[in-house]
């Protein structure tokens, strides 16, 4: 049996005094290919998102080294320890050092 195909998701929680509170969740997905589009369900999801959109957000986490911040994107190893990486990182740091519109 293959490997399960997973979607990555970092949530941002409420604002508090501490500063905000970052979470990774994981969880598996299915695509559904129809007359009217191409996308992707998963209980995670509120509403399916087209894969293209998923596709483009797991590039820019791989490639051009963004951190997505409440976008599902595909998961594989390198991504998993990249978000938990830097959920952890950011749950300690000040907001201003990965919110350049914090005060």
């Amino acid at each position: 049996m293959g490997k399960r195909m997973m979607l990555g998701y970092i949530v941002r929680y409420g604002h508090n005094c501490d500063g905000d509170k970052f979470g990774f969740r994981e969880c598996a997905y299915t695509r559904k290919i129809t007359s009217r589009g191409d996308r992707v369900y998963s209980k995670m999801l509120m509403f399916p998102v087209e894969h293209e959109d998923v596709e483009d957000n797991t590039e820019q986490m791989r490639e051009k080294g963004f951190v997505l911040v409440g976008e599902p994107f595909f998961l594989d190893e390198q991504l998993r320890e990249k978000a938990m990486g830097w959920v952890a990182w950011a749950n300690k740091a000040d907001p201003s050092e990965y919110d350049p519109f914090a005060e």
